[in-house]
């Protein structure tokens, strides 16, 4: 099976994705794509603990995602993909990750980002990772949950 959902969100595993998302979309794998995460096996097993035994994760490196979404799709999985930025979207994009509907959930305030909803706020880099994927062909909704109204991201609105 393709991808169910493409998510960018900082937090990776919690609890919309487990709660809304994976229900919504009938999923049975997460498969996270972090350096960081991939390396830090204390921080896996603690997102392991929000996860229903009967979903498989995967937690890879981004130079390694694209052979985990193909081992997924191989085995019939129904997939959801985090990352916890619009730059690995990117590089997952340009890997050959088939998406064309990025979803984001989750982007945490820092000095010189911008509001885009109560809970996504973009850096400057996060526009023009953003302005690439539109320019080829992915749609960007800015949504927390399946239950929430999602607002279509258009990049020009900079």
């Amino acid at each position: 099976m393709p991808l169910v959902l493409a998510r960018i969100d900082c937090r990776l595993i919690h609890g919309q994705v487990v709660e809304t998302w994976v229900p919504h979309t009938s999923a049975d794998s997460l498969i996270v794509a972090n350096d960081d995460l991939a390396g830090n096996p204390f921080l896996r097993s603690v997102m392991e603990l929000a996860v229903p035994k009967a979903i498989r994760i995967r937690f890879c490196r981004l130079d390694d995602a694209i052979r985990v979404l193909a081992d997924a799709d191989r085995n019939g999985e129904r997939s959801i993909l985090l990352v916890a930025s619009a730059a690995d979207a990117v590089t997952l994009r340009k890997a050959g990750a088939a998406f064309d509907l990025l979803n984001i959930g989750n982007l945490h305030f820092a000095a010189g980002k911008v509001e885009i909803s109560p809970s996504v706020f973009f850096a400057p880099e996060d526009f023009d990772a953003l302005g690439w994927l539109r320019s080829h062909g992915v749609s960007v909704l800015v949504q927390g949950t399946p239950f929430e109204a999602g607002t279509s991201f258009d990049a020009e609105r900079e």
